[in-house]
């Protein structure tokens, strides 16, 4: 099975999902296409003058044009994802320009790639997989988003699943399942229950 993960390197939910998808892969015969989603985009942060330090998903964005370029060249989009996610996330690194010259170092990439950080030549590219999600699934979410195609070739998306901890393998492998049991129901459109106020445990996801 092929499956789209739509991701914003600023989203701690997105983050928890994509590692529970990592783990059912390894279980499942899965295949992921990692796709850029960019919340800066959808909160019309693209579109403001102001300094950056008063956007928070701008400053995502700008690692996300550096790993559209990195990409182009050849660079694993899922290596990416988890050197900065794992700055980010586990690290508790904030998304400067000094941590993206570290994880393209990291990554054996020429750090001077940071220049594509502030390249809005790309952002049509970013926008233009960010709308194929909305298209797909709606124009009221955000990530995680995931979009299976169906036995008939009609591509299916949802919103989520947000996970707040990684399970354990069995767990994770049994959500899966129960999740593509869900796929191809026609009537089923929303699940939904308050998260904690604490957020997700990112850290849950050092194990993995």
């Amino acid at each position: 099975m092929n499956v789209d993960f739509y991701f914003d390197p600023s989203c701690p939910y997105c983050w928890v999902t994509s590692r529970w998808l990592l783990m059912v892969s390894n279980q499942r015969d899965l295949t992921i296409n990692w796709r850029l989603f960019s919340l800066a985009f959808k909160n019309g942060e693209l579109e403001k003058d102001q300094a950056m330090s008063e956007y928070y998903y701008l400053h995502a964005h700008r690692v996300e044009r550096v790993m559209l370029a990195a990409a182009k060249q050849g660079a694993s989009l899922t290596s990416l994802y988890t050197t900065f996610g794992i700055k980010h996330f586990i690290s508790g690194d904030e998304y400067t320009d000094e941590i993206i010259k570290s994880s393209l170092e990291q990554l054996k990439l020429d750090p001077s790639m940071l220049r594509y950080a502030d390249d809005k030549s790309l952002d049509s590219d970013i926008i233009a997989s960010t709308n194929e999600a909305l298209a797909i699934v709606g124009g009221d979410i955000g990530v995680p988003t995931i979009v299976f195609t169906n036995k008939t070739g009609k591509k299916l998306g949802y919103f989520g699943p947000v996970i707040l901890t990684l399970p354990e393998i069995d767990e994770a492998v049994e959500m899966w399942d129960g999740l593509v049991k869900l796929v191809d129901n026609p009537y089923l459109y929303e699940l939904k229950r308050g998260r904690p106020e604490s957020g997700p445990d990112v850290f849950s996801t050092s194990k993995c």
